[in-house]
């Protein structure tokens, strides 16, 4: 063997190792820069979820909130209403009525307050 096949020979075969080492690094830098940038995006998943969750509950409970006013809006509602239908429209008489009179109302009155209710004094109709 001469001298130049040696040396050829060791330079190829290392050649090939060092070309095997630097692929293995390659990607051995590879892999842990792959699970930094994870990592990275596990951190940040992580926390949007957990704000996610905090924001949902607060939009769960301004919902609530909402059907609670609603609920009172309408007995508001309901109670203007009824005020409305047992308004009495006549003015300026001694006998106001609610134009809407309950039954047992009749029932507990006499006669005498009964007739003074449904007929107008003074003759006006």
């Amino acid at each position: 063997m001469d001298l130049t096949q040696i040396i050829t020979d060791f330079i190829v075969t290392g050649g090939f190792v060092s070309l095997f080492l630097i692929t293995e690094r390659k990607t051995a830098a590879s892999l842990k820069n792959m699970q930094m940038i994870f990592d990275t995006l596990k951190k940040q998943h992580d926390d949007l979820q957990v704000r996610y969750d905090r924001e949902t509950d607060k939009v769960g409970k301004l919902y609530s909130e909402i059907d609670e006013l609603h609920n009172k809006l309408d007995a508001a509602n309901t109670q203007a209403a009824i005020g409305k239908l047992k308004r009495c429209d006549r003015i300026m008489c001694t006998h106001r009525l609610p134009p809407m009179i309950d039954e047992w109302k009749l029932d507990l009155m006499d006669d005498n307050q009964i007739e003074g209710v449904f007929n107008e004094p003074d003759g006006q109709n």
